[in-house]
């Protein structure tokens, strides 16, 4: 769902990261190697990035990726969220079929 084949995102996150970049034209592309911190990610707005971004996809983002390196460009803070979806996505799967198989029977032993 990318709307510009040339960028590894969705349009949603570029909106979402350019919706707490108060130096940066949100009409312009977003560049996937763009200093944010240069271009006003301080750490109020990435408070509110994470947040937005946490809703959107529907992922929680683990103390362990919160680092200067995650939200120092759009592309390694892409890099992090799809990883963070995939997992979301695994968990999900893993639990549906747990609770699955929980309410099954066991098999017969004759």
């Amino acid at each position: 769902m990318h709307s510009d084949p040339s960028t590894p995102w969705e349009r949603q996150f570029e909106e979402l990261v350019l919706g707490v970049l108060p130096r940066h034209s949100r009409h312009a592309p977003l560049d996937p190697a763009l200093d944010l911190k240069t271009a006003g990610l301080d750490s109020m707005a990435t408070v509110e990035l994470l947040v937005r971004l946490e809703e959107a996809y529907g992922v929680d983002f683990p103390d362990s990726v919160l680092s200067g390196e995650t939200f120092a460009t759009p592309a390694a803070l892409w890099r992090v969220l799809t990883a963070q979806r995939a997992t979301a996505t695994t968990t999900a799967t893993a639990t549906a079929a747990t609770t699955a198989t929980a309410g099954e029977e066991p098999p017969c032993a004759s």
